[in-house]
């Protein structure tokens, strides 16, 4: 089959799989792998500091807001609310889990950092889409 003719059933419709749909999956895909290997590879990052302050927080804002525009090009502008309730809640969760992992502490300032990364990246897609 051709691109754009293969079919997915979706609630008993049949839609079309088209390359966007493909891309939307892989940005899907991507924001998961990053939230996952925040707690996959705690232990190790703990052992050395990767960013002196206040380079820290700059590397959150960066890394959350990368995460924040691949899950707002996965769900669309309809609804970007979930990157602007996931990625602030997985920052949280992340926070949280370095409580529990010698070596590394919680900030409330790297959570305020994740959140302003994901804020920004999706006002910054909105943007985008609305010029496109």
């Amino acid at each position: 089959m051709t691109e754009g003719r293969q079919r997915s059933s979706f609630g008993g419709k049949s839609l079309p799989v088209t390359r966007e749909h493909w891309i939307r999956c892989g940005c899907a895909l991507a924001a998961f792998v990053m939230a996952v290997s925040l707690f996959a590879g705690a232990q190790t990052v703990a052992s050395v500091p990767l960013f002196p302050p206040p380079f820290d927080k700059l590397a959150h804002f960066i890394y959350y807001a990368t995460m924040a525009a691949l899950l707002a090009h996965a769900v669309g502008a309809r609804w970007l609310i979930v990157p602007l309730v996931l990625v602030p809640l997985v920052g949280a969760a992340d926070e949280w889990h370095q409580l529990t992992i010698a070596g590394r502490e919680a900030s409330i300032w790297d959570w305020v950092a994740d959140g302003a990364g994901g804020v920004f990246a999706v006002v910054l897609y909105r943007t985008w889409r609305k010029k496109r």
